[in-house]
This record gives C-alpha cells, sequence and structure tokens, in this order.
C-alpha cells in the first residue's frame, strides 16, 4: 500500500494579504465613459475594516530609572528610512482639504502605507496610501499597484509653482504633456510596484500628487494613473526641482 502524505504550499505573505477589496477600495483597469469619475478606490478595503480606526502604536515609555545622556556627540546623517519603516508615522485621523475636482496635492510625506501595512488607518491591500500634510491636515492619495505597469518621466512641474494644498482643474495627460505612450511602461507585481514608489519617495519630503476626489471622502484622493476619459494621475517625489520627475502608471489593457 503506498502512503500519502499532505503536501504545505507556502504561498507569500503579501499575496495572503492582497484580499479583493471592497467597491469603493479598490481601483479598476479601464474606467468607464459612463461614469466618467469612478470613486472606488478612495478608501479602506474588506481586510482593513476590522483596523480602520488603529493608530500607530507610541513609542515605549522610558525606565523610570533611566537618566538622559550628558554631552551626547550630535548624530551622523540619518542613514535612509526602508520601505519597512515609512509607515511608522501613519496618521490616526485624516483632514477634509479634497473638495471635488481633478486636481494637485502638495504637501509634505508622513507615511507611505504598504498593503502589509493593515496597523495603519484605513489600509488598502491593493493599493500604496500616501500620508501628506498640507495645510495643517493630512490627507490620503491612493495609488493602485496590482496589476499596472510603470514607467518614469521628466518635465516641469504642470500647474502653478510648488504650495501646500489642494490645487484644483489642473488636468495632466500622459502623451500630451510627459510624450509618455503605453509602449513605454514597463509591467510589474504588485511587490514591484511598492517598491517603485517606495524607492522614490522620502519621508518628510515634498511631494506633489496629481489625482482625483469626487468630494464624497473629502481625505482621499485617488485614480493616480492613467484614465481613458479624463485627467492622467500622478507622483512627483521631488517638485520644487528644476526638471522633476513624474511616476506614471497604466493597466495592462490601456494603449495610447
Amino acid at each position: 500500500m503506498v502512503r500519502s502524505r499532505a503536501v504545505t504550499i507556502q504561498r507569500p505573505l503579501l499575496a495572503f494579504l492582497c484580499l479583493v477589496p471592497l467597491g469603493s477600495a479598490g481601483c479598476g483597469s479601464t474606467p468607464s465613459s459612463a461614469a466618467p469619475h469612478p470613486t472606488h478606490d478612495a478608501g479602506r478595503d474588506t481586510a482593513a475594516a476590522a483596523d480602520s480606526g488603529a493608530a500607530p502604536e507610541a513609542d515605549a515609555a522610558p525606565e523610570a530609572d533611566a537618566a538622559p545622556e550628558a554631552d551626547a556627540a550630535p548624530e551622523a546623517d540619518a542613514a535612509p528610512v526602508s520601505c519597512d519603516e515609512k509607515a511608522k508615522s501613519c496618521a490616526s485621523s485624516f483632514g477634509s482639504l479634497f473638495t471635488k475636482s481633478d486636481g494637485r496635492a502638495d504637501g509634505a510625506l508622513v507615511a507611505l502605507v504598504r498593503p502589509v501595512d493593515q496597523k495603519c488607518a484605513m489600509p488598502n491591500s491593493t493599493h500604496v496610501v500616501l500620508e501628506l500634510s498640507t495645510e495643517g491636515q493630512v490627507q490620503r492619495l491612493v495609488v493602485s499597484v496590482n496589476g499596472v505597469a510603470v514607467t518614469t518621466a521628466s518635465a516641469a512641474l504642470l500647474g502653478p509653482a510648488w504650495a501646500e494644498g489642494w490645487h484644483q482643474n489642473i488636468s495632466l495627460d500622459y502623451p500630451a504633456y510627459l510624450g509618455v505612450h503605453s509602449t513605454d511602461f514597463k509591467t510589474v507585481t504588485l511587490d514591484e510596484g511598492v517598491a517603485f514608489i517606495c524607492n522614490h519617495m522620502t519621508i518628510g519630503s515634498k511631494v506633489s500628487v496629481y489625482a482625483y476626489s469626487d468630494g464624497s471622502e473629502p481625505s482621499s484622493a485617488h485614480q493616480v494613473h492613467r484614465n481613458d476619459h479624463y485627467p492622467d494621475g500622478a507622483i512627483v517625489p521631488n517638485p520644487t526641482a528644476q526638471n522633476p520627475t513624474y511616476l506614471l502608471f497604466r493597466y495592462a489593457n490601456q494603449t495610447f
């Protein structure tokens, strides 16, 4: 008699976490012309619902008998923050700055929340969330990394000079303004999409994000990718540079 034995298949942890989001959290591949501005990727998803109000854990209090060090030497230049650490300062609540418009959000990067960072407030299992401090509030920019292709381009910052706030009615078009077409993109896995964003971002730095808000959830904006029937979205991690870098995203079935 041949004995059978069970085989355990190890699946990557990240794939386990990338659950199917609620209708308000995902981001469809090709928007319908009948609904010019889909609203489905601005919020949280099913996996995040239980932890949606969770704030980042506070640093442990110092021991009672610990005394401050005297005459400590100044620290050397801080080492780059790894992707594993860029969510540590994620906010526990968000502002209400976004109004219904295509536009550009300008602010300083507070946190980069990956799909695996489910302890942050309003996480998302298929999107990276950029948390920007602007005009005294923390706003969410929700960026799909599931089933996308990516590329970069350099051009002057479209719209007014960088200044904190939500700059409305700015219309970015990849081919017209950046000279970028669908064949210029590289398809990436979800992990690679996360790394593509994370490796360009520095906590505390000025950032611009071209996005759309439908006004129903004024803490969040989304559609940060190529859009077939309305303005495109993009991340600019160095908006005050002379020739800033645009991080661009498209879905597999989009040609332009």
